[in-house]
């Protein structure tokens, strides 16, 4: 009998293969979630071999300035103090936010891999932690701000996280996320073939409004929540789906400026390929 792992209906139904990996979705809750095969799944920790690394250090500029822009929407709404980055990687985010020029913070990051974190610049290992978000290592209400970029998704237990989340979080903190949205124009054209279904990697699938109604049934109030992707990533993903028909690659770059228009429409309209999320926490 299948049961969705956030709600427990058992109002299960296919949804799409990927990879020979099936995801459900739960017709109640709308979560999507990939079905593990006899829970036979390496530890995330294994999946960030020396290669990940590697393509994560030569993104090393195009990441902070990201983060950049990241750390401008969170000081509309926190002038500083204490920030935790969970599955914080190299610990770029954190070195961004020690080196804010408009709000003092004190950041540290907390890393599941220990290779990344002996990967990380000598500056920034002394404020990685090597933790769980399952059990993170502080006391309650510690945090002012905790950031969690591309993390939920990894992990079964979205109850138990957020509310491990809400224990170290001060009252009136605020809960950065982002994480794929299922229900984005670039899932859509792109079907089995989206980049970030990457099961078994990623166990969890959530849309744009999952995420919204799930922070509030937990105390939490959404103050900014957007949908957007790179174009780089949008054009890359709809090109490789179209590569293996010669007429479909030929007609891609004539569709390309059409693509990009269809890509800013679904921004306005919540159907971009990452939901970020800036929550305060009741």
């Amino acid at each position: 009998m299948k049961i969705c792992p956030i709600c427990k209906s058992q109002r299960i139904d296919s949804y799409i293969e990927v990879n020979q990996w099936q995801i459900n979705i739960c017709l109640n809750c709308d979560v999507l979630y990939t079905e593990l095969q006899n829970n036979k799944r390496k530890k995330l920790k294994d999946f960030y071999d020396n290669g990940y690394i590697a393509a994560y250090k030569s993104r090393e500029k195009e990441l902070k300035n990201r983060f950049k822009q990241y750390l401008k929407i969170i000081e509309k709404y926190k002038n500083g103090g204490k920030l935790l980055d969970i599955g914080c990687g190299l610990g770029y985010f954190v070195s961004v936010a020690e080196q804010s020029k408009n709000c003092n913070w004190r950041a540290i990051g907390v890393e599941l891999n220990n290779n990344l974190i002996l990967s990380a610049d000598k500056n920034t290992q002394d404020k990685i932690i090597n933790g769980k978000l399952a059990k993170l290592p502080f006391a309650n209400d510690t945090f002012n701000c905790i950031s969690c970029f591309d993390v939920l998704e990894h992990d079964i237990y979205l109850q138990r996280n957020l509310l491990e989340i809400k224990r170290v979080l001060k009252k009136d903190g605020i809960l950065v996320i982002q994480a794929p949205n299922y229900k984005s124009f670039m899932a859509l054209f792109t079907g089995s073939h989206w980049d970030w279904w990457a099961p078994p990697d990623h166990v969890l699938h959530f849309s744009f409004a999952f995420l919204i109604n799930y922070l509030e049934r937990h105390d939490f109030m959404i103050i900014n929540k957007f949908t957007y992707e790179r174009s780089k990533d949008f054009l890359s993903n709809i090109k490789g789906r179209m590569s293996g028909n010669y007429f479909l690659k030929a007609a891609f770059f004539l569709i390309k400026p059409i693509l990009l228009l269809i890509e800013r429409v679904g921004w306005l309209c919540n159907f971009g390929a990452l939901s970020f999320i800036v929550a305060r926490k009741n």
